[in-house]
């Protein structure tokens, strides 16, 4: 299968949405329903798609034909412990049909080189602690957990 990564139009942007529930299907917190966290996932995937900033990029991969495999957005941010202005994965998304295929790999690939480019330190990311499939794919991919969140429900 032949694979274009490009960047994403606003007729991609259907597809894009389509893939909200496969990145919180393994997010699990204390009080959080299935309803909030589509509700949180949608917020963000709006942000991205809605992302005016000149150095941000929405990334898709797509098939032959155009059909979407994944896509990333990456931002610029203020890294607070660095001090400086740092790159910002804040989403990969691959469709479970092009699971296994390297479209994750191409995509982080392509996000770490936008961040090079920028001549940015590090690319930084979030990940929810239960989505282990997430946490194992980003350590392969190099990342390395710098903090951690704590969450006491009252």
């Amino acid at each position: 299968m032949s694979i274009t990564l490009r960047p994403a139009t606003s007729a991609d942007h259907v597809a894009l949405r389509a893939l909200d529930p496969r990145l919180i299907a393994e997010a699990h917190l204390p009080g959080m329903t299935g309803e909030g966290f589509l509700r949180f996932q949608r917020y963000l995937t709006d942000a991205a798609l809605n992302d005016t900033n000149a150095k941000s990029r929405l990334i898709v991969a797509v098939a032959e034909g155009d059909d979407v495999l994944g896509y990333i957005h990456v931002k610029p941010i203020h890294d607070e412990v660095l001090d400086c202005e740092t790159g910002y994965l804040s989403i990969i998304a691959v469709s479970e049909a092009a699971g296994g295929q390297g479209i994750g790999r191409m995509l982080m690939a392509a996000a770490e080189s936008w961040a090079r480019e920028q001549g940015y330190p590090s690319l930084l990311l979030d990940v929810f602690a239960s989505n282990e499939s997430a946490r194992g794919f980003y350590n392969k991919a190099g990342f390395i957990e710098d903090s951690l969140r704590l969450r006491r429900p009252l």
